[in-house]
This record gives structure tokens, C-alpha cells and sequence, in this order.
């Protein structure tokens, strides 16, 4: 298998450890969120559960700790291995911080009576401590990003091109963080409430997407490393690049425009539309001419990315077909990341997954996904909105077929989910306690 950076350090080693076991956790307990939320949109069940309410605040949590908590977390992961120097202590106290703040979040669903607000890329419970938590993980990955941004190194390898991914990760999420706080300062005194929210996080959510693309096109080329004579790594250089490139555009846009305009929301929105797929869709493209083996979970990563593509060009309206396109790319990143991580454990000094492990569960997770795809797809092709329980009676109708689709489908990925946590966590505890491979070696 191939590596980040060529160099070893046990220090970075123990540092992105640490971010992995982070990454893990978040995504176990926003497992335990998606069961709830699952079972609440399947037709009979979700009568059981306390009301639309309760849907609301469990997506909340499961949102924010899926891709806020579980992405960046993961990033963080990937940052912390590729850095030229061993953590010091301020890296060591964004870490500390970042997992507070986690904590937190999880945590403010038990405090007060927090009302969901339902806002784009990132809903939000009103909650001083939802507030405070996620502010402070923000600021701990502003750290761990800012001091992953620089310096960019020559991408004359394979390894180069991934580390020039990473940098430009680090970037683009340092300037979805700004764009944030512009809008802040525009927005802060004339809106609240939902509409603040929906405005913070356009312009930010939408870099951050970009941001995620480029993550994920760094873990296809780990899982599925091409052939130098097959694919020279100029190539692979330039589509960071060109993935990188709408972040610039984004930050252009946000110099021009203010977060209340109509054409801050039409630029956003157009922009993601054209120019976040050619990269890693050419990329997937040459992968699997130019890599001798491609690991578990590439082909269905790519996929599902290509899936929720199409599906995203039929969306008319607040449908589920939203949900079904952003399930779709999303899965792509989780899936994706997923894979990485089970491969980089033997190189975090950790027992290494079976094989057959490893396919079962990013195919629990994988397969799962697409089913829930399936079923928001043919719901909302019937009119299904977004964001609410939906009809809970059973009648026997496409879109009831769809949610019970979407039901089995959600289970399935939760599975894959809490599969993916107990691998991780069962082996990165050992590697705690001193009892990991390279120190069996060792002795």
C-alpha cells in the first residue's frame, strides 16, 4: 500500500490516531441517530415516536455528526499523517478542543427543549451549548486546517499529488470558515433565526462541498494507486487543480455580492452544478484504466458519486429527490473515507482488518446507501417534500414502496456504520494501551 508522506514519526502517528479515533466515535453515535430517524420515516413505525419534532432534532444531530463532526475529523486525520513536523502543543489542544466540542454537540439534545432549525449543509439546534460546541470544533479545525495549508510541495509522484489534494483541502476549508464569517458580518444585524442560518452557510456549505470533493478524490487515488507508466502524475495534478479551482471562483463571488442577493444564492448554486463533478468523474475515469489494483470500496465510492450526479439533474423543487442526490454524493465521501481508513490502520500501528471484513462492511454501508437513494429517488418523484417524516399510514402506493425502501436501506447503512466504528475503535484501543502491532513487533 502506498503512503502519505514517505517519512514515519511515531508522534504524527499517535496525533492522527487520536483524530481517527474521533472520526469514529462521531460516526458511531450519528449511527444511533440514523436508526431513529430511519425507523421514523418507515409507514406503521414511525407512528411510534413522538412527532415530526423529534425527527427534526434526531436529523439534526445526525447531520452534524455525520459530515460536520465525522468529515472533518477524518480530514484532520489525513492532515495530521501528512504533516512535514511532529504535533506540537497547540496541535495537541486544537485536538482536545475539537473533541470537547464533539461532545458537546452530542451532548445538547439532552439540555433544554433546543428547537431544530433545518438549514442547508448544516442544520442547527437552538441551543446555547449546540452553539458553543460547534463553534469550538469549528475553531479547533480552523487550527489543525490553517497548519496543514502550507507549504505546497512539488507533485512529482503519486504521493505528491495526494499531498497537494490535502493542502488544497486545508485551504478551501480556511476559506469556507471566511466566507462564513462575511456573511456573519453582513447578515448578523437585520436576520435570525432560520434565514441567518440559511444564509451563513450558502456561500461556506458550498466551498466546503468543493472541499469534500477534493478529500475524496485523495482517497481514490490511496485505494486505487495508478500505474506511473500508465498514468504520469501531471495529470492527476492537474485535476486537483481543477477541483480546487471553484473555490477560488466562490471566494470571488463572495467579494462581489452579499449573502442576502439572489445572485449570491443563483451563482452558489450554478456553480455547484457545473463545476463539481468533471474532476473526480475524469479522475474515477482514468483510475480504472491506469491502476494495476483497485482496493474495496473505489468502484462503489465512484458509483455512487455518478448516481447522485444524475439523480441531481432531475431535482424540480424541495423534494426528497434532494436528499436523494446529496445521499448519493455524500455516501461517496463516507464511503470513501471509510475504505481509507480501514487501509491506513496497519500504518496507525493497528491490527489490520480481514479482507473479508473490510468487503462486508462498506457493502453493508455502500449497498445501503443506494437503497435509500432508490427510495428518496421514488418518493419524491411522487412529491414527497424534504426534511419532514412524510405520510406514516400504510397504504399501499409508490411513494409508501419508496419509504419502506428508504427505511430498509437506512437500517443497512446504519449497520455499515457501527461496522465501521467497532473495526476502527476495537483496533485503535490496543494501539492506546501499548498493544499494538508495532510494538508486538517490538518485543
Amino acid at each position: 500500500m502506498t503512503h502519505f508522506v514517505g517519512r514515519d514519526d511515531a508522534g504524527r502517528r499517535r496525533h492522527a490516531q487520536n483524530w481517527l479515533a474521533l472520526a469514529a466515535g462521531a460516526v458511531a453515535a450519528a449511527g444511533l441517530f440514523a436508526i431513529l430517524i430511519a425507523l421514523a420515516r418507515v409507514p406503521a413505525i414511525g407512528k411510534l415516536f413522538p412527532g415530526p419534532e423529534f425527527y427534526r432534532v434526531a436529523l439534526t444531530l445526525h447531520v452534524t455528526l455525520s459530515q460536520g463532526v465525522w468529515f472533518m475529523a477524518f480530514a484532520a486525520c489525513l492532515w495530521a499523517l501528512d504533516a512535514p513536523r511532529r504535533p506540537t502543543t497547540v496541535d495537541h489542544l486544537s485536538l482536545a478542543a475539537a473533541a470537547l466540542g464533539a461532545v458537546g454537540i452530542a451532548l445538547s439534545v439532552g439540555v433544554g427543549e433546543p428547537a431544530p432549525l433545518m438549514s442547508n449543509y448544516l442544520p442547527v439546534l437552538d441551543s446555547r451549548l449546540f452553539t458553543g460546541a460547534f463553534l469550538l470544533f469549528g475553531l479547533a479545525l480552523a487550527v489543525r486546517a490553517a497548519r496543514s495549508a502550507l507549504p505546497l510541495r512539488r507533485p512529482g509522484s503519486p504521493g505528491g499529488v495526494r499531498a497537494l489534494g490535502l493542502r488544497l483541502a486545508a485551504i478551501g476549508f480556511c476559506a469556507s470558515l471566511l466566507l462564513a464569517l462575511l456573511a456573519h458580518r453582513v447578515i448578523a444585524d437585520g436576520v435570525d433565526g432560520l434565514a441567518y442560518y440559511e444564509s451563513l452557510f450558502w456561500g461556506a456549505g458550498h466551498l466546503w462541498q468543493f472541499v469534500l470533493v477534493l478529500l475524496m478524490m485523495v482517497c481514490w487515488l490511496e485505494l486505487a494507486p495508478p500505474d506511473p507508466k500508465r498514468l504520469a502524475p501531471s495529470l492527476p495534478t492537474a485535476l486537483m487543480l481543477l477541483a480546487a479551482a471553484p473555490i477560488v471562483a466562490g471566494i470571488g463571488l463572495a467579494m462581489m455580492r452579499s449573502p442576502l442577493d439572489a445572485d449570491y444564492i443563483v451563482g452558489f448554486t450554478r456553480l455547484m452544478q457545473w463545476a463539481s463533478w468533471p474532476a473526480p468523474v475524469i479522475l474515477f475515469a482514468l483510475l480504472l484504466r491506469a491502476s494495476p489494483r483497485a482496493m474495496p470500496g473505489f468502484g462503489l465510492s465512484a458509483v455512487l458519486f455518478v448516481q447522485g450526479l444524475l439523480i441531481g439533474a432531475a431535482i424540480d423543487g424541495q423534494t426528497t429527490l434532494v436528499t436523494a442526490h446529496y445521499h448519493g454524493t455524500i455516501g461517496a465521501v463516507t464511503l470513501a473515507f471509510m475504505a481509507t481508513a480501514l487501509q491506513l490502520l496497519p500504518r496507525l500501528g493497528a491490527t489490520p482488518v480481514s479482507a473479508g471484513a473490510v468487503r462486508s462492511q462498506l457493502a453493508c454501508y455502500g449497498w445501503g446507501i443506494m437503497l435509500m437513494m432508490l427510495g428518496l429517488a421514488g418518493a419524491g418523484l411522487m412529491g414527497a417534500p424534504r426534511k419532514t417524516p412524510g405520510d406514516l399510514g400504510l397504504s399501499w402506493s409508490v411513494e409508501t414502496i419508496s419509504r419502506i425502501m428508504l427505511g430498509i436501506g437506512g437500517l443497512l447503512a446504519t449497520i455499515g456504520i457501527l461496522m465501521f466504528a467497532y473495526l476502527v475503535l476495537m483496533r485503535l484501543w490496543p494501539v492506546a494501551l501499548g498493544r499494538g502491532i508495532e510494538n508486538e513487533v517490538a518485543r
